[in-house]
Formats: C-alpha cells, structure tokens, sequence
C-alpha cells in the first residue's frame, strides 16, 4: 500500500481537480456568479491538493508533522492570494484567505486523525 501511495495521491488530485470543476460550473448556474462559497470553492481545495503533495514529500522525514504541513499548504495560498494585487487580470480577495485558512484547518485535523490512528 506505501508503495502506490504517490500513485493513488495523484489520482485523487486529479479527480478532486476535475470534480471541483464540474461541481463549480453546476453551483454558479444554481447559485448566480455572486456566491461566497461557490467562488472560494477552488482556494479551499487548492490547501487541500498543496498540503496532500507536501505531505506526500516530507513522509520520509522525521520532522514532518500535521502542523508543519497544513501549514505550507495554508501560506502557499494565502501568499498566492496575497500577489494577485501585483497581478494584472487578478482580484485580490479576502474570502479566499478565509477558505484558505479553514482549509488548512481541515487538512490539519484529517492529518492528524490518521496519525492518531497509525
């Protein structure tokens, strides 16, 4: 199992990706192009995709710990958020740091159960 656990991470970034796409289109022709939850959508599972790969690359180490990760992938995309100001095209959000922080909540507590549980 340890062994296709790259191969399996890949396929779940994959699918998550493709599904929040769909799922996304589905919710804006719902909700209207002016909701909260539906346009955060992507940050959110933005720190969920980045913490699994930064989990994925730091198993080995001995320092690596929930904490640590959930971390990584909250500041990689609150920075992102952060440059959009300095990006032509782009809109700077503070929703988006929000679904980004609870986020790195979620993937600290899923982190943390299945250390628990090892």
């Amino acid at each position: 199992m340890t062994k296709n656990l790259p191969f399996i991470y890949l396929v779940l970034a994959a699918c998550v990706a493709m599904a929040v796409s769909f799922y996304r289109t589905v919710l804006f022709q719902i909700y209207g192009f002016d909701s909260v939850i539906v346009g955060c959508l992507p940050n959110f599972t933005a720190v969920l995709l980045i913490s699994l790969i930064f989990n994925l690359a730091k198993k080995s180490k001995k320092d690596s710990n929930p904490l640590k990760v959930s971390v990584m992938g909250t500041g990689t995309m609150v920075f992102y958020e952060l440059i959009q100001t300095f990006i032509q095209g782009r809109t700077f959000d503070w929703f988006d740091i929000f679904a980004s922080l609870i986020g790195g909540v979620f993937v600290y507590t899923i982190l943390l159960m299945a250390r628990q549980k090892n």
